[in-house]
């Protein structure tokens, strides 16, 4: 075998010299010809021949060694595909602490940039402490809940994160069903609405809360039966019991918020164009009133003003536009009037949440979608990994909210019909009328509407004098009701269908008390 060898190479070096032979010969050829074609001297004529030899001799040299490789199965180099590492890298590489936590080795395999994991007890759960390491975010962990899920072969909605406030880089991670330790109503006895108020708890039924709401508007959206009517109503219910004012515009058929209507400054369900401008306008009115107030030092009482659903009055366009140029004045003009504005959707598209309403509503609430879009449309810009469509199901009323805060996922504070029946009784109890409203109040008794003939009727038995005539009888009628409440509801047609006739409601007389 060695006899073969040395004689293969003999003849290598002996065809290697034939060649170099042959080429010098072309080269002065090669050389000869340039120089008479271009007329150029000897020496730039070989320099020009030397660099052309080279490149073409070098390029041939790459083809070669890349055939045989093929020919022979071998990969390319790693260092021909890629800019090689530097050594430090591959050295912290194999340096790489491996957690000594189950769930931290899951997220290391992951290659998550954990720091440390810790295990933290839950009630019902699995709960982890995630210190995700500089400079990345608590999104580099938020993101892989699907892949944590199937490595952990559970739901999605069996892993769930909780952001630490005031960090971006530790977030607590729950396995196993999300917000079953729902934790009891915080004490509201003295609650000051111009501090931190209560809207929720996390995954570990720790109460959340946002900062003062005074001033800021906000958008509540999410499918149908998400949740969104009791956060309004947990909301107003805050007010009631800490003295705020209601102005409720009910744009749906079901009359969710009946309960509040005799301690609303301003209450509407009539579905109507004509009701939403006409609170709108009332909002308005009592911001200017304030404005002009500021001079003698007065505080009013903060109010807040709620339109659920904006899509009844955006179904015409040429309503739609009216109601949100409207919508927009009153959000600009009310802000240092202590008046919050907060409309709700469970149509959260582009056509209902315009534009107009995501600019003027700055605080976005969103209960559960079922899109990413449908999220973003409500949210906007936020950290990845946070999205309305992965809310649980199982725990209606979780929502994400975008507040001064950040971004907070938390599920709601619920109320019972009962506690908003006795906030209202207790409002009501506390406003003495006085001896004209008491009479009214009085010709009332248990009817829920009497008509201007009926209540003129009753009036005289408590010894005012009201004339006969339709026209004086409504006029002196109106009086005295002005007298005992500051102003006069408007007259409604009400009593049987069969027998409609004008009067006015109990509801609405009550409701001009509470406000006075």
């Amino acid at each position: 075998m060695g006899k073969n060898k040395n004689s293969q190479v003999s003849d290598d070096m002996a065809g290697q010299a034939a060649g170099a032979i042959g080429g010098l010969a072309v080269v002065f050829g090669i050389l000869a010809a340039i120089k008479d074609k271009l007329g150029l001297s000897w020496p730039a004529t070989v320099l020009l021949t030397a660099g052309t030899l080279v490149a073409i001799g070098y390029s041939a040299w790459r083809l070669r060694a890349a055939i045989v490789r093929l020919v022979a199965g071998e990969k390319l180099p790693a260092a021909a595909l890629k800019q090689e590492a530097p050594a430090q890298s591959a050295q912290e590489g194999t340096e790489t602490l491996v957690l000594p936590t189950a769930m931290g080795r899951l997220l290391q395999r992951l290659e998550v940039p954990v720091e440390s994991v810790d295990s933290i007890p839950h009630p019902t759960g699995e709960g982890h402490m995630v210190r995700v390491a500089a400079p990345h975010t608590t999104a580099a962990v938020t993101r892989l809940r699907e892949a944590i899920a199937s490595e952990l072969d559970v739901t999605q909605e069996e892993v769930n994160f909780a952001q630490v406030e005031g960090s971006i880089r530790n977030v607590r991670m729950l396995i196993g069903t999300p917000y079953t330790h729902i934790p009891e109503l915080p004490d509201l006895v003295g609650l000051d609405l111009d501090a931190d108020i209560p809207l929720g708890y996390d995954l570990w039924g720790n109460i959340l809360t946002m900062p003062s709401p005074i001033g800021k508007h906000f958008l509540v959206a999410g499918e149908t039966e998400g949740g969104k009517t009791s956060f309004l109503k947990f909301l107003a219910y805050l007010f009631l019991v800490a003295g705020g004012r209601l102005v409720i515009v009910d744009g749906k058929p079901d009359g969710d918020y009946a309960d509040f209507r005799e301690a609303c400054d301003y209450y509407d369900n009539s579905l109507t164009h004509k009701g939403v401008m006409g609170a709108l306008e009332y909002v308005r009115e009592v911001a200017e009133r304030r404005g002009r107030s500021k001079r003698d030092g007065s505080r009013p009482e903060p109010m807040l003003v709620i339109i659920d659903e904006i899509l009844t009055f955006k179904e015409d366009p040429a309503e739609g536009r009216k109601f949100e140029s409207a919508l927009k004045l009153t959000a600009s003009q009310v802000r240092s009037a202590r008046i919050l504005v907060a409309c709700a959707t469970q149509h959260p598209r582009d056509d209902v949440i315009s534009t107009v309403i995501k600019n003027n509503l700055t605080v976005s609430v969103a209960f559960k979608v079922m899109s990413q879009a449908a999220s973003r449309m409500i949210l906007g810009t936020v950290p990845e990994g946070v999205n309305a469509e992965l809310l649980p199901a199982s725990a209606r009323g979780t929502f994400i909210i975008k507040d001064p805060r950040g971004v907070r996922e938390m599920r709601g504070l619920f109320i019972t019909d009962d506690m908003i029946q006795q906030a209202v009784k207790a409002r009501l109890d506390a406003v003495e009328p006085n001896e004209h409203a008491k009479a009214v109040l009085a010709a009332y008794g248990s009817a829920e509407f009497l008509t201007t003939e009926e209540l003129a009727q009753a009036l005289r038995g408590c010894g005012y004098e009201i004339p006969d005539g339709a026209q004086p009888m409504g006029v002196a009628v109106r009086d005295v009701i002005v007298k005992g409440f500051g102003a006069a509801p408007d007259v409604v047609q009400g009593g049987p269908a069969s027998a409609r006739r004008k009067g006015r409601r109990k509801a609405d007389l009550l409701a001009l008390l509470a406000r006075t």
